[in-house]
Formats: structure tokens, C-alpha cells, sequence
């Protein structure tokens, strides 16, 4: 009865190396249990951790018992707290500071890779919620089997396997898992989703297919947005530029894709913006140079018969340690110590650059919004205008990897 759990997971994990650690988030119930142990039979699992947002009083009974399984497994463990500050949307604040908190840890561990136990049946309820909603395409493709927050990988290798099997396969191993009671309180959107397709009883593997070919239809018009914009978009410096000919020449849809890409790129969002605000851009008239516009973390403008797309320095991250990924991008190579951080440059770096800087091709507000490197109130190092002595420039990198590849990934999944 453990064969479909296993063979969704061999399916997701075939690019995996057997010596490869990854950490896995386990909350202590069944899905998660079961991932922890199918993980652990490859011997792929460096840690597993728990999240304890401190919404429910079993949470922390719920974490020991993790704890004690991952004893017996032999598995380290580590139980991370969040707390609600008490602003907007709970459920989607609680799931923001889980990711922060597990990507955290991991980037402090040295661990890029993170496994989390969604499951087909979760996939068919994001799925009913988007239709509740009246979602478009991407928001009925279902979950992503792969995700970057934070510069670490999120991979989720049971979106083919059913709860019910994964259930099974702990009963098999003897193992206990927790059920958290809001899974079953209707106050929640997912909660009346599942009670109604259980009353329904529909076909899962058959709604997950169809799942399956509407994400192969979104990769496709991916592919083919790819295509058009092929020869007319570059990175500039820390942007991304497009030619507004071949801009205009897109779709309404395509655009929309191109700029969500674009977005996501920079923010590293899981969704795009609220459809209006997101059309108003899209539909804008760049040609008649209406000045530069925000949203969602984004600078957009354009000059020069381009439309420049980069960070809005009001929304880029507080400082961190220059051993850190800064803004879900930059990392930092250079002489590392305790007293330097790397942030957006600001007013305050702008007002200590070397004059020439203005001479060169970056707009203000891209350059307010560029990585660099500060030891205290001075600045080391921005890489893209000079700072101070050349030769002392020498022994720092401040780069973005795999920026390319990243771009034209969020275009093909936009």
C-alpha cells in the first residue's frame, strides 16, 4: 500500500543525488510524517524542522512528538517559533513567516533545498478554491513542485501521491500522526472545499490530471512568449530591459505574463499582484513617456524606447549580514566581518558615490535601489558605481547567480 506515495516521490526525486541533505518540513501531521520517513528510507533527509506559530496550544506537544520520531529515526530536529505581529491577513501572514522562518534556518545550516509534504489532495483543493474564485489559467494549474525563497529551493515531492496513501504507509510503519482540527473547521476556505469534495466524492487522480495538462498548457504559452521576447529583453545592471517595440507588439495577455514575470523575478512573490493594479501597467501607454510607476515592489519606467523594470528602493529588505542572500538575490563575495551588511544603497550611498556615477547608464531610481556593501555609516562597495579607491574595489564581488536562467524560468511559469 506504500507503492504510490513512493512512486510519486521517486517521480519528483529522480534528479536528486542519494548523497544530496535536504531539509524537511514537518509539522507532525500524516502528510508531513510520511514524507520524513519515505526521505529518510533514501537516506536524503539533513534535518527536519517544525514551525510553531503559536496560534494553538497542541502546537508544541505536536513539535516534541516530531522531535521524538526524528530521535528514533536518528534525524536531527530543530522547532522554529513565528508569532503574529497582529497585521493583515493571518493565514497568509502565518504562511509568509513559515517560509521565511524554514528558509532562515536552512541558509544558516548551509542546506538550499527544503521538502514539503503538499499532497495531490491539496493540489485539488487549491485547485476548487481557484474556481470559487474565478481564477484564470495560472491560478488553476496548481501548486508549484518547485519554488525559490529566500535563495533556498522548496521542492514538493508528493503533489502525485493521495493523503490516504501516505496515511497508509505510516499505519504500515506503526507511526502515529497529529490532525490539526482547523483542517476540518468550515471558518476556513479550504476546510469547506474539502468537506465539499468529500461529499461529492469525485475522482481525484482524474481532477489531478486535468491539473497536470492545464500546468502543460501554461508552460506551453510560456515557451511561446519565450520565443517573442527572444533577442528583446537584457539585464541592466540590476533590471530588466525590454525593447517597448516588441513590448507593444504583445498580447494583453502576453504582457501580462512578461510583467508578472518580471515581478516575481525581482520580489521572488508566489502570485502576481491584484488583477487591477496589474492591468493599469500592462495597458499603459509607455510610448508617451508617462513617468515611472510602483507596484508591488517594483519600479517601472521607461526611456530610450525601453521599458526598464527593477526594485523599488522603499520596498527592498533591511540589512544583512554580508555572509547572507540580500533581497532574495545579491550575495556578497568579498572580506567578510562581523560589521558589514549589505542593503539597498539609498539616499544616504547615493550622496557618498564617486560623481562619475551619474554619467552612467542606470536611472536614479534603479541605482537607490542597488545592493551594497557598508561597513557601519561608510560604503565599501556598490558594484555598480564606483566607491572610493579603486584598488580597495578589488577584494569585493557583490553578484546575482543565475539571473538568466531565473528570468526566463518565471516567463515560461508566469
Amino acid at each position: 500500500m506504500t507503492q504510490p506515495a513512493g512512486a510519486a516521490l521517486e517521480a519528483h526525486l529522480a534528479a536528486f543525488s542519494q548523497s544530496t541533505p535536504m531539509a524537511v518540513a514537518v509539522s507532525g501531521g500524516g502528510d508531513s510524517l510520511a514524507l520524513l520517513h519515505l526521505l529518510h528510507d533514501r537516506g536524503l533527509v539533513a534535518a527536519a524542522l517544525t514551525v510553531d506559530h503559536g496560534l494553538r496550544p497542541e502546537a508544541t506537544d505536536e513539535a516534541r512528538m516530531v522531535a521524538g520520531i526524528c530521535d528514533r529515526l536518528g534525524v536531527r530536529h530543530a522547532t522554529l517559533n513565528w508569532r503574529w505581529d497582529g497585521d493583515g491577513n493571518l493565514s497568509e501572514a502565518a504562511r509568509v513567516g513559515r517560509y521565511a522562518a524554514l528558509a532562515e534556518w536552512c541558509r544558516a545550516e548551509g542546506l538550499m533545498t527544503c521538502a514539503l509534504g503538499h499532497t495531490r489532495d491539496d493540489n485539488v483543493e487549491s485547485f476548487f478554491m481557484g474556481l470559487s474564485r474565478g481564477a484564470g489559467l495560472d491560478g488553476l494549474c496548481g501548486m508549484r513542485p518547485v519554488f525559490d525563497r529566500d535563495g533556498v529551493a522548496f521542492h514538493r515531492p508528493l503533489l502525485g501521491a493521495s493523503r490516504e496513501a501516505l496515511r497508509d504507509d505510516l499505519r504500515a510503519r506503526g507511526v502515529d500522526w497529529a490532525e490539526d482540527p482547523t483542517n476540518s473547521d468550515t471558518s476556513y476556505d479550504r476546510a469547506r472545499i474539502r468537506a465539499a469534495l468529500a461529499a461529492l466524492d469525485l475522482p481525484d487522480a482524474s481532477i489531478a490530471q486535468s491539473i497536470g495538462n492545464l500546468a502543460a498548457t501554461r508552460r506551453d504559452i510560456g515557451e511561446e512568449l519565450l520565443h517573442r521576447l527572444s533577442g528583446h529583453w537584457r539585464l541592466d545592471g540590476p533590471d530588466i530591459v525590454i525593447d517597448l517595440g516588441a513590448w507593444s507588439q504583445l498580447t494583453a495577455e502576453f504582457r501580462r505574463r512578461t510583467l508578472t514575470a518580471a515581478l516575481r523575478f525581482h520580489t521572488a512573490a508566489q502570485h502576481a499582484p491584484r488583477g487591477a493594479a496589474l492591468m493599469r501597467m500592462v495597458n499603459r501607454d509607455w510610448t508617451g513617456d508617462p513617468g515611472p510607476a510602483t507596484l508591488a515592489g517594483c519600479a517601472i519606467g521607461a526611456e530610450a524606447a525601453q521599458l526598464r523594470i527593477g526594485r523599488e528602493a522603499a520596498a527592498t529588505p533591511p540589512a544583512v549580514s554580508t555572509r547572507d542572500t540580500w533581497d532574495n538575490r545579491w550575495t556578497v563575495e568579498g572580506a567578510h566581518s562581523p560589521d558589514t551588511v549589505i542593503r539597498a544603497l539609498g539616499e544616504a550611498g547615493a550622496a557618498r558615490l564617486d560623481p562619475d556615477w551619474k554619467a552612467g547608464t542606470l536611472p536614479r531610481r534603479s541605482m537607490l535601489a542597488a545592493p551594497s556593501v557598508w561597513r557601519g555609516d561608510v560604503l565599501v562597495y556598490c558594484p555598480f558605481a564606483p566607491v572610493g579607491d579603486p584598488k580597495a574595489q578589488e577584494d569585493w564581488n557583490c553578484a546575482s547567480a543565475g539571473d538568466v536562467q531565473r528570468f526566463t524560468a518565471a516567463l515560461v511559469s508566469a
